[in-house]
């Protein structure tokens, strides 16, 4: 008989809890997932986002249960069903939802009759209908394919476009969208984003409903873009004419400003290019106050050289 306590290692992983002893992922999920489900409704989620906030609450519980395999030692049920509501990204799961339109408001506005040639089961030729009961599925895939079609071809010749219809039809965020194309992310939304929304809703409601007061888009064309492309430039054009051997207009306010130190150090500063805190830490002045000064050079070096 062998003189060591040794205990098999069990096929399935068990985790010591605080109100139940030893259990499985699948008895914990077992004894908490009802519980859990009542909490999130008091919490406010809602019947249809309740399998995804569970899902990825009780996925954040079993990562943590394989990293800490004592976790749920000392906790009771009551702790544990927090820990799965303050992991169950409802927020984040709200979030992706609005990035788009259902189709339930439009198709239920003309179709609320015909809800048996909307299931997709393979079983209605039995009812004797005259084309299978995923017909109309197949006929709405194809007019959304079609629409998309159309507004891609619409949009081939802009890919600022073309990014706002990809944002406005995915899970994609707008930033991300955005940075595509652009790093201003606000004036290409107002530009691009804002337009071809309304043009995705018309040609929507004119596909599924009889009836709509969705407006159809403006005019197509592309927007005048500044030559930056939508990044900042600085206003102040005079360090070209500076840099190519232009220097009397600064000279001129050099000599202009020469008893006035603050400024007149200000202006080298400009024609050095240097930051507003670099020229003020070089000179001993302060980097909060001093960068009222390195904006006054900048203006008079402007107006010098308009």
């Amino acid at each position: 008989m062998s003189t060591f306590n040794i205990k098999p290692y069990p096929r399935v992983a068990v985790y010591s809890t605080g109100w139940a002893g030893d259990l499985t992922f699948q008895q914990i999920y077992d004894d908490l997932a009802h519980y859990a489900s009542n909490v999130m409704k008091n919490f406010g989620v809602f019947e249809d986002e309740l399998p995804d906030c569970l899902q990825i609450g009780f996925m954040a519980l079993w990562e943590t249960l394989v990293e800490r395999h004592e976790f749920l030692a000392e906790k009771t049920r009551k702790q544990t069903v927090f820990f799965i509501l303050a992991r169950c990204k409802i927020s984040t799961i709200r979030y992706q939802a609005n990035q788009y339109d259902s189709l339930d408001e439009l198709i239920k506005s003309d179709r609320r009759d015909t809800a048996d040639e909307n299931v997709i089961d393979g079983f209605q030729h039995q009812q004797g209908e005259r084309w299978a009961g995923w017909a109309t599925e197949i006929d709405m895939r194809i007019d959304i394919e079609r629409i998309m079609h159309k507004l891609a071809n619409k949009y081939m010749s802009s890919t600022k476009h073309l990014v706002a219809l990809y944002y406005h039809t995915t899970q994609v965020g707008k930033e991300a969208a955005a940075n595509i194309v652009t790093t201003d992310v606000w004036r290409w939304y107002q530009r691009y984003g804002l337009y071809v929304q309304q043009e995705l809703q018309y040609e929507f409601a004119e596909v599924f409903l009889e009836g709509h007061t969705y407006p159809p888009p403006g005019l197509f064309e592309q927007p005048v873009e500044h030559p930056n492309h939508g990044r900042f430039t600085s206003p102040y054009h005079w360090r070209e004419q500076y840099k190519h051997g232009n220097t009397a207009p600064a000279e001129a306010l050099l000599e202009q400003f020469r008893h006035t130190k603050c400024v007149s150090v200000a202006l080298r500063a400009q024609l050095e290019g240097k930051t507003y805190r670099q020229a003020a830490i070089d000179n001993g002045y302060s980097p909060a106050s001093f960068p009222k000064y390195m904006k006054r050079a900048a203006r008079l070096l402007h107006a010098a050289y308009a």
